[in-house]
């Protein structure tokens, strides 16, 4: 799990935006999961941007989404589905054939429930972007969700009905259920780009990273998958320390220099051994190498008397 920690919004979207990128560039008929609400704003208006900018091309893209409220309509202003069409698919050149999002008024929602799972079985995310909720929900899995449940009608907590209240014009109308993507279905991606924003969201981001690990943070399965991107802003980062971590490098940094001190200590004992297996002169021939032809001829000769 990689953390990057940003002072805002934009920067928040410009980081975020890296990752998209980097998948774009690597298949650009790439697979994309989206999330809703107000953490991602940020990455798609960068995406919209850059898309108007740079001719950053979406035309080959297959997206779905995460979740649907139950029992609202694809046109009204709070579902779902009119959020990415008015924050995003309308400002990008995204076929809108290739887009898909769970039907909250579906006649049969099982039914659509395992449509949706057998979709996302069949196109597998090669980057998913998720938020998390002030419980750790991620999609709308919340707490104690069993991992291995597909897609399903998830009953909302009223944490989770009153932190998402300020797209209804009255907070008695937020939906008591919803469709959501199951936690092992949104780990079925190959990459994972979570999201999370301000005071509200900061222990739930502990949680997530240093709390238990069991399903009354769902966002802790995120530990399991390989390649989780995670971009907090420091209101969201506020209770994390990174002591463990810090111990951690530095106890690997001391490691490292051990092992760089025996092994310096190893190759002068080397050196030693082989100077002392080299013929050492004696001082006599060392003097007498240094005395000049002529004195050693005096020397050898008798004294006058």
């Amino acid at each position: 799990m990689r953390i990057a920690i940003v002072r805002n919004g934009k920067e928040l979207g410009e980081r975020a935006f890296l990752e998209i990128k980097k998948v774009l560039l690597e298949k650009p008929d790439a697979v994309i999961g989206f999330a809703t609400g107000a953490t991602p704003l940020p990455l798609y208006e960068k995406m919209a941007e850059d898309h108007k900018k740079n001719g950053t091309s979406y035309k080959r893209v297959r997206a779905y989404n995460l979740d649907e409220y139950v029992g609202v309509d694809k046109g009204d202003k709070a579902s779902f589905a009119r959020f990415m069409r008015d924050n995003l698919f309308s400002k990008i050149d995204i076929d809108l054939a290739n887009t898909d999002i769970p039907n909250g008024m579906a006649e049969d929602l099982n039914a659509e429930c395992e449509r949706y799972a057998e979709m996302v079985r069949a196109n597998p995310a090669d980057i998913q972007i998720l938020g998390i909720g002030r419980n750790g929900h991620i999609a709308f899995n919340e707490p104690y969700t069993k991992p291995e449940e597909p897609t399903h009608i998830a009953l909302l907590t009223a944490d989770t009905r009153a932190a998402n209240a300020g797209a209804f014009k009255d907070p008695s109308l937020v939906p008591t259920y919803a469709l959501t993507m199951g936690i092992n279905e949104i780990l079925s991606a190959k990459r994972i780009l979570l999201l999370a924003t301000g005071e509200s969201k900061a222990q739930a981001v502990y949680d997530m990273i240093m709390g238990r690990d069991d399903t009354s943070c769902p966002a802790t399965a995120l530990r399991k998958h390989p390649d989780v991107t995670v971009i907090l802003d420091k209101e969201a980062a506020s209770l994390l320390t990174f002591t463990e971590w810090e111990n951690a490098a530095e106890r690997r940094a001391a490691e490292a220099s051990a092992a760089a001190a025996e092994e310096a200590l190893v190759e002068e004992a080397a050196a030693d051994e082989a100077a002392d297996e080299e013929p050492v002169e004696t001082a006599e021939e060392t003097a007498e190498e240094e005395v000049p032809a002529e004195e050693i001829a005096e020397t050898a000769a008798p004294a006058e008397e």
